[in-house]
């Protein structure tokens, strides 16, 4: 196979600066490299110095205090028991780094290096025979293989999921490990094994990975914990002999010597304590607070500045049904709840305006479904046609159109239809069921109580229908274990999606995660076509492929009502104290990343 025609392809094996090479056992002609691109060809050359939206001069010797909503009473981040501290960005380190001026590249950092055959039925990492841990001990492919282990044979099920497809993990010589795929159609495997945290040995043998008691574990990445009061602040320290440090992808970044990370019960509190001065960087995900909270001598003297730092990646915040409840497991049941969120009134009232209406799951990316089904969507969707609403092959889907007045008597009616249809009836007020008379009821359970002013109205329109939505708050560890149980009817959330789809709608959407406790499958789906879109995607050998795909997952999710996409927003909102500064670069890739900000010098 030709590089250029190795170019062209949307696989693991699209590198810059690749040579072809082998080994004695097997004879396999494989790639080595040390970067790696999902398509495209990677930014950096080998000999790079650091990211070009980094600061490499930035000052290195200051403090950050910053803010977690909930609390914590653990720090294995491994388990599917307790709730962890929000630490694992800062302690651990991957086999590779992706950079954020570029949508899913690779570059090295406990791996000097990535393999792999032109079949993509492996993968090979040659570890950085520098890498230490905080204590001093050697990261070793050993050290690789017993991290990946435990990952695959643990109990927490993201983990495991992403572990399925790896058939043997095995140390070779020259410090090099080398992970047998079941399923070497899906390219973004290797990405993800290349992003996992690598562990340091004694986390496992002095506990059962079940076991969730505090245990401060040796840190492989730039930081380690210094101290704790448990459930409520975590104070972490720069390395100062972190081996990593004069990487190329660590110029620039974890600039600050040390981080507190002080735990507040809701968002409200949070919001009083930074005005009080108690900590120092805010990202702020509330439009009213964005737009008349922030007042006061602190603002007025510029000691706190407000900023809408853009980015490329988009969030869709939506209300997600639990399609393996009851009423919600018939789609029109989900179809007529749907007509009682009025968006477009909703973000003319209560969130000024600010916000954009989703007409995709993915936002306003490449793989977002617009205008009717192509050739090449219908194509994949015909085998299924019997299974999926009819409209989805004749028009774009755009949610419930109203004109902002709040008056949608119209939807209303349709819902009603809907609801007939279903086997429901209004009945003294009360929407029922024909057959058992029992009312159609159900709960929105919130984790963060200042969304409530956004479901009340949702909630008045619904009662219009006889349909009774019951708006309960709950703190963050109760959230999150009834998010792990599948204990919910309807939850609101934000839903991220990766710059590149891949494997990771597996989890999202699968028929095989939707039983499964602690998955990222949130609405329960388990449909056909799903499935079988999902494997379009993951063997996709194209962008245009992916494309197709991706677009065609999208109308299906979003035909059969799994969702009620609300908003999403081309900005983080950031507040932060007048000493701290970050590089002037535009919008990057993923979450807002702190670790390329810095305190400036005092004269």
């Amino acid at each position: 196979m030709t590089i250029k025609r190795w170019a062209c392809r949307f696989i693991v094996l699209n590198l810059a600066w690749a040579s072809y090479s082998s080994l004695a056992d097997d004879q396999q002609p494989y790639q080595s490299s040390h970067a790696v691109s999902l398509h495209g060809t990677p930014k950096y050359p080998s000999d790079f110095k650091h990211f070009s939206y980094v600061n490499p001069d930035a000052p290195r010797q200051g403090n950050v205090r910053l803010a977690v909503l909930g609390t914590y009473d653990t720090f294995d981040l491994f388990t599917s028991k307790g709730v962890p501290a929000a630490v694992g960005s800062y302690i651990y380190d991957s086999l590779m780094f992706s950079s954020r001026d570029e949508p899913n590249s690779l570059y090295p950092l406990i791996a000097e290096r990535i393999e792999y055959p032109e079949d993509s039925s492996w993968v090979r990492f040659v570890i950085d025979s520098k890498a230490r841990f905080a204590d001093g001990t050697p990261i070793t492919a050993k050290v690789v293989r017993d991290t990946f282990l435990q990952y695959k044979n643990g109990d927490f099920t993201s983990y495991k999921l992403l572990m399925k497809d790896v058939e043997k993990i095995d140390v070779e010589p020259g410090n090099r490990v080398k992970v047998t795929l079941n399923v070497p159609e899906d390219k973004k495997l290797p990405f993800r094994l290349a992003q996992l945290p690598i562990i340091h040995s004694s986390y496992w043998d002095q506990k059962p990975a079940s076991d969730s008691k505090i245990q401060i574990p040796v840190s492989s990445g730039p930081y380690t914990i210094k101290q704790y009061e448990l459930g409520q602040k975590v104070f972490l320290e720069r390395n100062n002999d972190y081996w990593a440090e004069k990487l190329p992808v660590n110029m620039g970044r974890n600039n600050f010597k040390q981080i507190k990370l002080e735990y507040f019960r809701n968002s409200t509190i949070s919001l009083e304590a930074f005005l009080a001065g108690n900590y120092d960087i805010r990202i702020e995900n509330l439009a009213k607070n964005w737009t008349y909270a922030y007042k006061g001598k602190e603002i007025d003297s510029g000691n706190i500045l407000k900023k809408n730092y853009p980015r490329k990646s988009f969030q869709v915040q939506s209300f997600i049904f639990n399609s393996r409840k009851g009423p919600f497991k018939d789609q029109r049941v989900r179809e007529a709840i749907s007509q009682g969120y009025d968006s477009a009134w909703t973000n003319s009232n209560l969130l000024y305006g600010i916000y954009s209406a989703p007409k995709s799951l993915f936002a306003t990316s490449q793989f977002a479904q617009k205008g009717i089904p192509s050739e090449a969507e219908i194509k994949l969707l015909s085998p299924y046609r019997t299974l999926l609403p009819e409209k989805l092959f004749k028009q774009p889907w755009t949610g419930v159109q109203t004109d902002g007045s709040g008056k949608i008597r119209k939807q209303l009616s349709y819902a009603n239809q809907l609801l007939k249809k279903a086997g429901w009836e209004l009945k003294k007020g009360k929407t029922v069921n024909k057959k058992t008379g029992e009312p159609l009821k159900f709960e929105l359970m919130l984790a963060v109580p200042e969304q409530e002013r956004i479901a009340i109205p949702f909630k008045t329109n619904l009662e219009m229908l006889g349909i009774d939505m019951q708006i309960i708050s709950v703190d963050v560890s109760q959230y999150i274990r009834r998010i792990r149980n599948h204990d919910y009817d309807m939850i609101l959330r934000t839903f991220p999606q990766p710059d590149v789809p891949g494997n990771e709608q597996r989890e999202y959407w699968s028929s095989t995660t939707a039983d499964e406790q602690g998955t990222q499958n949130m609405a329960g789906v388990s449909h056909p076509a799903v499935d079988a879109m999902i494997d379009h995607i993951i063997k996709a050998e194209s962008i245009e492929q992916l494309k197709t795909a991706t677009r065609a997952l999208d109308r299906i999710l979003l035909w059969e009502n799994y969702t009620i996409p609300q908003i999403y927003h081309p900005y983080w909102r950031v507040a932060h104290r007048s000493q701290f500064s970050y590089p002037d670069n535009g919008g990057l890739y993923g979450a807002i990343d702190l670790s390329i900000w810095w305190e400036k010098a005092k004269h």
